[in-house]
């Protein structure tokens, strides 16, 4: 394998509304709610989201913020979001109790009441959350923000983790390499986007670096990825909270690629080949201190911490092929996890801690999947022609990879794409990007 291969309102007084709110909130929550994506004949939860209330903000803008809400759980595939015009009652001031009758003639499981304001220079929302079978409150919450996008991501944050269970992910960004081609000659730059594509923007312009390996730190403020040149490699640091001041980490001579960050953003993990053999070193940022994990005849390489920082997992063929192997942050008790046909690469650990992701080559077909952390239950998402570098979404439930298509007859380049798939291997779905894309890496960090 090559080195580099590799989601009218029912008006009630406003006292019997206070009364009926302060009884419903002693009745139990142990019947609210719940989605089981693992049945056979899985249906997402189905909310109705009726206009919202505004205070300083215009119409257009209320739309959007809608319209990203809409977007977001849609496309996160255990929500449906209800079609607007299907509901009886199209307003739903915050502190009116529903129509539930009316709402379940719209099939609706859940709906949604939302006040927007603006206050001191924040965008702020108060969101109200209603289970349309138990006709009860689920759960009411306050949130704000220094922009309206990022406000609408962290209401459907809101809304995703109170109906499902898990960690919402609508309020990150993804990392990624973009490819521009002009007049046959590719141009590899670093690009930065929320999740849905908004914001995009590049980090990278050089011309004549090619740009691999890009990776988030844990805590967001910096990136690092590797920079080839025709002399040289190198691993840059991406510092977002100096104006994206970038400096090349000094880690030794030779080959350095394939770097990550520890859990706690203070040192950087990743492959130094020199002649041939390559091993894996961590650097810590604050001391300069480098230091050596592997020494092996075999390649080494590919090193991901795990979201606690005691265990590595990385690539080694001291087997004969690439496979997945573990050990400790010191180096210790290595042990090979992986024993399926073919080669891996890339892996990945979830911020649960529970699945390592990776990409799989066999019989000339790339795969995208996980694996407990021992190895067990090995789950292949998706496959095709060059399907490789995962990155978890921050709840650990999806993840973002490439795709590659084959070269059309006649043409010099073929399409790329990043693509999500969620770890049932359902909803996939593609991530717009102005160019071709390859090896995404997704944040942690949630914007403010």
């Amino acid at each position: 394998m090559p080195f580099f291969s590799r989601i009218q309102c029912l008006q009630i007084p406003a006292l019997l509304t206070a009364i009926f709110l302060a009884l419903l909130a002693f009745v139990p929550s142990e019947a609210q709610l719940r989605i089981d994506i693992l049945q056979g004949n899985f249906q997402p939860i189905r909310i109705a989201i009726p206009n919202s209330e505004n205070k300083g903000f215009s119409s257009a803008q209320t739309n959007k913020i809608q319209a990203v809400i809409e977007a977001d759980l849609n496309r996160s595939g255990l929500i449906s979001v209800v079609d607007r015009a299907s509901l009886i009652y199209k307003n739903l001031p915050l502190d009116v109790v529903p129509d539930f009758s009316a709402f379940r003639l719209a099939n609706a499981d859940a709906v949604l009441s939302l006040e927007l304001s603006k206050a001191r220079g924040k965008h702020k929302a108060t969101l109200q959350i209603w289970d349309v079978r138990l006709q009860r409150p689920l759960s009411r919450e306050e949130l704000d923000a220094k922009s309206w996008r990022i406000l609408a991501h962290k209401i459907s944050d809101a809304v995703y983790q109170r109906l499902t269970g898990e960690e919402g992910y609508f309020n990150s960004r993804i990392l990624y390499v973009s490819e521009t081609i002009r007049k046959r000659r590719r141009w590899k730059r670093l690009a930065i986007m929320d999740y849905d594509g908004a914001n995009h923007r590049f980090l990278t312009n050089a011309r004549r670096t090619i740009v691999l390996n890009p990776r988030f730190a844990p805590n967001g403020r910096a990136a690092i990825y590797t920079a080839l040149t025709k002399n040289s490699s190198s691993i840059r640091l991406i510092d977002f909270s100096r104006n994206n001041r970038e400096k090349v980490l000094p880690l030794g001579k030779g080959l350095v690629y394939a770097g990550r960050f520890s859990p706690d953003s203070k040192k950087i993990i990743y492959a130094n080949s020199i002649s041939g053999n390559s091993e894996i070193f961590t650097y810590d940022l604050t001391s300069g201190r480098r230091r050596r994990l592997t020494i092996h005849p075999a390649i080494d390489t590919s090193p991901s911490f795990s979201p606690d920082g005691d265990y590595i997992a990385f690539v080694s063929d001291r087997s004969g092929r690439p496979q997945i192997y573990t050990m400790t942050s010191r180096g210790r008790n290595v042990q090979r996890v992986s024993f399926a046909d073919g080669a891996f690469s890339t892996p990945v650990w979830s911020p649960r801690g529970d699945k390592i992701a990776f990409t799989r080559q066999l019989y000339g077909r790339f795969a995208v999947g996980a694996m407990a952390i021992d190895g067990s239950d090995m789950r292949i998402f998706t496959d095709g022609f060059r399907i490789e570098g995962p990155s978890w979404a921050p709840n650990g439930r999806v993840l973002v990879f490439f795709k590659k298509n084959r070269t059309p007859k006649g043409k010099t380049i073929a399409r790329s794409r990043l693509l999500t798939v969620d770890v049932t291997g359902r909803f996939l779905r593609e991530l717009a990007t102005p160019h071709n894309a390859y090896d995404p890496s997704w944040s942690y960090a949630e914007q403010q």
